[in-house]
C-alpha cells in the first residue's frame, strides 16, 4: 500500500510540476524589471521606448546578463510541455488551441499594440511628436522602424510549433517518451553548449550580437539567438522524452549548476565589457562559447533552484502562474506609461528604478487578476484552476 501511495504521489507531481509553473511565473516578473532597467542603462539603446534622464552602469550589467537566459528558459518550458498537451488534445485540437492562444494574440499584438508601444519613442523624446495616425502610416511599417515589440516571443513560438507539428506528422515515432528515465551525459551537455555557441557564432558573422531583424514582417528575432532559442525549445521536448525534472528522473544538482552559473556569469561579464562589434573572429568565438555556457548553466541552475525551494502550490504562486501569460502580454502598457511619468524627475536613479519596478509588478498582477481575469476570462479561469 505504501508503494502504491508513493507511486500515486509521484504521478501527481509529474502531472503538475509546480516548480516549473513557478519558474515560468518568476521569469515573467523578471522580464518586467528587466524592461524597466533598460530605460536606466548608461546609455540606453536608442531603440528603447522611454529613456530616463537618470542612468547607471549597473543597469547595463543587469540587462546584459539577464538577457542571456530569460527567453531560453521560457522556450525550454514551452518545449517541455508540448508533447503532454499534444497527447492529451490530439493534433487538430492542439493546433487549434495554439492558433487561438498564440497566433491570434501575436497578430493582434503586432498590428494594433506594437505600434502604440513603439510610438513612445517619439512621444517621450520630443515636445511635438507626430500625430499617431501619421506616424502609423509613414513610420511604423517602414523597414527602419517596424518591430513586433515583446510579442516577438509569441511569433517565434508560433513558428516553432508549426515546424514541430510538421516534423511530428512525418515522424511521430521520434517523439515517443522513454519507458525509463535517463540522465544527460556530460558529453551531451557539452555538445549542446557547443552547438548553440556555433549558431550564435555563425550569425554573428553577419549581424551584431544584439541586433534585431524584423524585415520579413512575419517574424521578428535576434539572429544570433534565434537558433539558440530553437535549440532550447527542442531541448525541452528531449527533456520530456527522457523524463528529466520528474521525481524519478534527472534533476540538476543545485550546488554544481549554480556555482557554474556564477563562474560563467563573471567570466562572460568581463568578456562582454571588453567586447566590441569589431572584435576579431577568435574573440567572437569566445563570446559565443561564453554566452552559450552561461545560458546553459543558468537555465539548469534555475530549474534546480526552483525544484529545491519553490516546488509548492501556494496561493500567490498559483495566481502568478495563472496570470503569467496575460501579465507578459500587457506589461509594456503598464511599464512605459509609468516610466514616462517619472522620466524627468530629478531624484535618485535607485529610488526611481525600484519604485517603478514595484509599481509595475503590482499593477500588472492586479490588472490581470482583478480586471482582465474577472471581466474577460472568468469562466476560463475556473476551468483552468480546477
Amino acid at each position: 500500500m505504501g508503494k502504491s501511495i508513493e507511486k500515486s504521489t509521484k504521478g501527481n507531481m509529474e502531472n503538475r510540476m509546480y516548480f516549473m509553473d513557478n519558474l515560468r511565473a518568476f521569469i515573467i516578473l523578471l522580464v518586467i524589471v528587466f524592461h524597466v532597467a533598460i530605460g536606466y542603462m548608461a546609455p540606453a539603446p536608442e531603440w528603447w521606448y522611454v529613456v530616463d534622464i537618470k542612468s547607471h552602469p549597473v543597469f547595463n550589467l543587469f540587462v546584459m546578463t539577464t538577457d542571456v537566459f530569460i527567453m531560453p528558459i521560457l522556450f525550454l518550458l514551452a518545449g517541455y510541455f508540448t508533447m503532454p498537451v499534444l497527447e492529451k488534445q490530439g493534433m487538430s485540437t492542439f493546433l487549434r488551441e495554439k492558433f487561438f492562444r498564440i497566433v491570434l494574440p501575436w497578430i493582434a499584438g503586432v498590428l494594433f499594440l506594437a505600434p502604440a508601444i513603439t510610438y513612445m519613442i517619439w512621444y517621450s523624446r520630443t515636445s511635438t511628436p507626430p500625430a499617431y495616425f501619421t506616424y502609423l502610416i509613414t513610420n511604423f511599417f517602414s523597414a527602419a522602424t517596424f518591430n513586433h515589440a515583446h510579442y516577438w516571443f509569441l511569433g517565434d513560438l508560433a513558428w516553432f510549433f508549426v515546424f514541430f507539428a510538421a516534423i511530428y506528422k512525418a515522424f511521430p515515432s521520434l517523439f515517443q517518451r522513454k519507458a525509463e528515465a535517463s540522465s544527460p551525459s556530460f558529453v551531451f551537455l557539452v555538445l549542446f553548449g557547443l552547438v548553440t555557441a556555433a549558431t550564435f557564432f555563425i550569425a554573428n558573422f553577419y549581424f551584431y550580437a544584439d541586433e534585431w531583424f524584423s524585415r520579413l514582417y512575419i517574424i521578428s528575432f535576434q539572429p544570433t539567438r534565434f537558433f539558440l532559442c530553437a535549440c532550447y525549445f527542442a531541448l525541452g521536448i528531449h527533456a520530456w522524452q527522457n523524463r528529466w525534472f520528474t521525481e524519478e528522473g534527472y534533476m540538476p544538482h543545485f550546488s554544481y549548476w549554480m556555482s557554474a552559473s556564477v563562474i560563467t556569469m563573471l567570466v562572460f561579464t568581463y568578456y562582454r565589457i571588453t567586447f566590441t562589434n569589431t572584435t576579431p573572429i577568435a574573440l567572437k568565438a569566445g563570446h559565443a562559447i561564453l554566452h552559450s555556457f552561461f545560458c546553459l548553466t543558468t537555465v539548469f541552475g534555475f530549474i534546480s533552484f526552483f525544484h529545491k525551494d519553490f516546488n509548492s502550490k501556494g496561493y500567490l504562486w498559483r495566481r502568478l502562474s495563472a496570470n503569467s501569460y496575460r501579465i507578459y502580454y500587457i506589461h509594456q502598457f503598464v511599464v512605459l506609461p509609468i516610466a514616462y511619468m517619472v522620466q524627468k524627475f530629478d531624484v535618485s536613479v535607485w529610488v526611481k528604478y525600484f519604485s517603478v519596478s514595484a509599481i509595475c509588478l503590482v499593477s500588472c498582477f492586479m490588472l490581470s487578476e482583478y480586471v482582465i481575469g474577472k471581466v474577460m476570462f472568468q469562466k476560463y479561469e475556473k476551468i483552468l484552476v480546477k
